[in-house]
């Protein structure tokens, strides 16, 4: 790292993307200061600030990855508080496209387990650290400038205190309010995409009989658009079922015991359904809604002051329903730490070099969430050129999922964010999906080959 202070920086935020920023900055600053306006207790538990805390959630092997090489044993103590490490190919149900991934076992592994748990022990991890310090019971009240305003010094809290720093990252989420506090110091507002989808969402606690024996430990069932509705089922800590329902468009699954189990039994696969019949809940029906997918493009922005950044939700927020907000902020993570260790000052021109980082991090998750959110036709936004064409290729490719292991391997790693998006577009891969197809013409996919000539020419096209 080149010269400068970095003595102190401030974390807005002490959810899953404020905890990792805290993990990668405590390595190059004397002293890391959380700060989150929610109580937070010695045990996991749900929080105000966290919404969506009780729905399903998924750290993706490339986050855990990341958190392990900040925080070695971090899995290692989820699983002893409960929480299941599973084979992504093997322990899954994965019913989509009209059919069921093939089983094998992959060596892909991802936790499952509550959201309260993932951050409680990334919580405990990091405040392990000897220079890190957690403040709560107050948020951010306001920035601190310079008289030029050419850079940040710092944040106001609502108890009227200030705290100096030489940086404040920003990951309070998608309605955090440095951004307007920023136009008040006169600098722009980043352009902002909006990908409207207007999902809902609901979930519920059932009772998990360790004993019982079922064929799959976890399960995602996918109908295809129109319909679009989704189901999960995830075995908890505790010897719970999470299971969690969705719906795009305003689609939304009902609160009541009995609606909740109609919509289950909608899906095309029976056996979330069947966790909610056999299993007693726990508590009641929990609902949440996103409107819509958005993204601060803060890599186009020109005028910027220096020590100040934003991470995770502030940059970018997805679809949930992919599961993939947790891990993009882990990456978004790695980011600053590159650019801290770049960068002599942290004036703008480091804050600019992040943006562009942060960015190349977002980008291609960016656009698999949205690609798939056009598949259905009441999605608006700015959909990219191509994007149709695109997803006629995927749906093919989710077809040989359903018959091929390599395929599938490979899909996974790039959903998983272990391998770069294009990596199911080259002209090899066009060329297994389109065998892997033709060889199930006389099997269980045959209905998903189509018209032979017009799959070839999209491949080749998405290749």
């Amino acid at each position: 790292m080149g010269g400068g202070t970095k003595q102190r920086a401030v974390v807005i935020g002490a959810s899953m993307a404020g905890l990792s920023a805290a993990a990668v900055v405590a390595s190059r600053f004397g002293e890391v200061v959380l700060v989150d306006r929610d109580p937070m207790g010695d045990e996991p538990a749900d929080r105000r600030g966290v919404p969506q805390g009780r729905h399903a959630h998924g750290l993706l092997p490339a986050g855990l990855q990341c958190i392990e090489s900040w925080l070695p044993g971090y899995t290692d103590d989820l699983v002893a508080s409960g929480a299941r490490l599973a084979d992504l190919a093997h322990d899954v149900l994965w019913h989509q496209g009209g059919g069921r991934r093939v089983r094998y076992r992959s060596g892909v592994r991802g936790p499952v387990a509550s959201r309260a748990l993932l951050e409680h022990h990334l919580r405990r991890r990091v405040l392990d650290l000897p220079n890190v310090t957690l403040r709560t019971g107050a948020g951010a009240s306001g920035l601190t400038a310079t008289a030029d305003k050419r850079a940040i010094t710092g944040i106001a809290l609502e108890d009227g205190e200030t705290l100096t720093a030489d940086l404040v990252v920003d990951a309070s989420g998608r309605a955090g309010r440095t951004v307007p506090w920023l136009v008040d110091l006169g600098y722009p507002e980043p352009e902002t995409s909006h990908v409207t989808v207007d999902v809902r969402y609901a979930s519920r606690i059932f009772r998990r009989d360790p004993a019982q024996r079922r064929e799959w430990d976890l399960g995602l069932v996918f109908a295809p658009p129109p319909s679009g509705r989704q189901g999960v089922f995830f075995p908890l800590e505790g010897d719970r079922w999470l299971v969690t329902l969705a719906g795009f468009h305003a689609d939304q699954p009902p609160r009541h015991p009995e609606g909740f189990l109609a919509f289950a039994r909608t899906l095309p696969s029976p056996e979330v359904a069947d966790i909610i019949e056999t299993s007693e809940p726990l508590g009641d029906v929990a609902t949440h809604r996103m409107p819509s997918s958005q993204r601060r493009h803060v890599e186009r922005l020109r005028r910027v002051p220096g020590g100040l950044v934003l991470l995770g939700d502030a940059i970018c927020s997805f679809n949930p329903v992919y599961g993939q907000g947790m891990s993009s902020a882990t990456l978004q993570a790695e980011a600053l730490g590159r650019a801290l260790d770049g960068a002599g000052i942290l004036d703008r021109r480091f804050v600019r070099a992040y943006n562009r980082r942060a960015a190349k991090a977002v980008a291609p998750i960016w656009q698999m969430a949205t690609g798939a959110d056009f598949a259905f036709p009441e999605t608006t936004g700015p959909k990219p050129p191509g994007t149709d064409m695109v997803n006629r290729y995927m749906d093919r490719v989710i077809a040989a999922t359903h018959v091929s292991e390599e395929i599938c391997q490979r899909f996974m790693e790039v959903t998983c964010l272990l391998r770069p998006s294009h990596d199911l577009l080259t002209p090899a891969m066009a060329l297994k999906v389109r065998r892997a197809l033709r060889a199930a013409a006389h099997g269980p996919a045959a209905g998903h080959c189509g018209d032979a000539q017009a799959a070839d020419r999209d491949l080749q096209r998405a290749a």
